[in-house]
């Protein structure tokens, strides 16, 4: 090929060409940015190369991060996301006064405004290292894969990690954490030294109603949801043993859903193992599908592969994320409970 200038038509024949575009892929996958000229170096290193990590994700059982397995996920963009935060009742009108809904005839509506609280939040980077020697590799062949396998426990502890910081994570305390839902969550709260009871979890399930939502979930510890069942199975309301027609017994020691006894929707029990002395009751969707909390991700889970001088193996396995909790009156908490 000459070095004169290519015309378009040329440059579009080359780009069809795969043996042109696999030689564009092996040279960007041997080259690295210099971040001082900010020009590709290709004697330096390799680039760090995206693996997405859903097959792996996968493999693990959704019980072992329910809540994170629970909230919808959205696609993000630049370095922070904003989003409106619904901080009052849907409908405020007060009959009698100038928010009626009501008017007269040849007249306007009345106008009122939505409280609505714009917060912006940086995304997060979440992720653990994995460094395998090549001599392990080599000595694993025919084996389980060594590096597969501390791909995957590594994997998981970047979930249980999210895991934990969507329930506790706080910037205030640590600048690298992005805000959990007992830091969001400012408009209902209960604290109490007792144990979650049900007529507790109805008195904060009537205020989500009062402002206008529906709750679907309630996120507390194992004690609590231990004592849940003890105080369901004391009053009769549940039954300890099933035995079914080949008289088989099954013990029945957990409550999985209770009824609201406000709204008469189902609100499903999800166990979490970081929640402390707190539980949370919410409405994850509306019942028309909207997300009244979502995770947005810059950079969804994947592994990289890393360069590294030394005889192994490196990668990290990372995402970039942050929680959103958009109707923060739909939501309301726990704290100090009997744990």
């Amino acid at each position: 090929m000459s070095k004169e200038k290519l015309d378009q038509n040329e440059i579009k024949s080359l780009l069809k060409d795969d043996r042109t575009m696999a030689a564009v892929a092996d040279a960007m996958q041997k080259a690295a940015v210099n971040v001082d000229t900010y020009e590709f170096s290709p004697d330096t290193r390799s680039i760090f190369t995206a693996e997405n990590l859903d097959p792996v994700i996968k493999t693990i059982v959704p019980t072992a991060t329910p809540i994170r397995s629970l909230f919808p996920r959205v696609t993000g963009q630049g370095q922070a996301t904003s989003w409106k935060i619904l901080k009052g009742r849907l409908d405020p009108q007060t009959a009698g006064t100038d928010t009626d809904i009501t008017f007269a005839d040849a007249g306007e509506p009345n106008e009122t405004s939505q409280d609505y609280e714009v917060k912006s939040a940086a995304f997060k980077l979440l992720g653990r290292k994995l460094d395998v020697g090549m001599k392990h590799i080599a000595a694993a062949q025919g084996y389980q894969s060594v590096e597969d396998e501390l791909l995957r426990v590594k994997t998981l502890e970047v979930m249980l990690g999210e895991e934990d910081l969507i329930i506790n994570g706080d910037s205030g305390t640590n600048s690298d954490e992005f805000d959990g839902l007992l830091k969001q969550i400012s408009t209902n709260e209960d604290s109490t030294t007792e144990d979650l009871t049900v007529s507790g979890i109805a008195e904060q399930d009537q205020k989500v109603f009062d402002q206008g939502g529906v709750a679907t979930h309630l996120f507390l510890n194992p004690k609590q949801s231990r004592e849940l069942s003890d105080e369901m199975q004391k009053d009769s309301t549940i039954n300890r043993i099933v035995v079914d027609n080949q008289g088989a017994a099954t013990a029945s020691l957990r409550v999985s859903s209770i009824i609201s006894p406000v709204t008469g929707n189902t609100i499903q029990l999800v166990t979490s193992r970081y929640l402390g002395g707190n539980a949370i009751l919410g409405s994850v969707q509306s019942p028309a599908g909207e997300n009244w909390v979502e995770m947005e991700d810059l950079i969804p889970l994947v592994s990289m592969d890393v360069p590294n001088t030394n005889f192994a193996k490196t990668k990290f396995v990372v995402q970039s994320t942050v929680l959103k909790l958009i109707a923060e009156p739909f939501w309301a908490k726990y704290t100090n409970l009997n744990s």
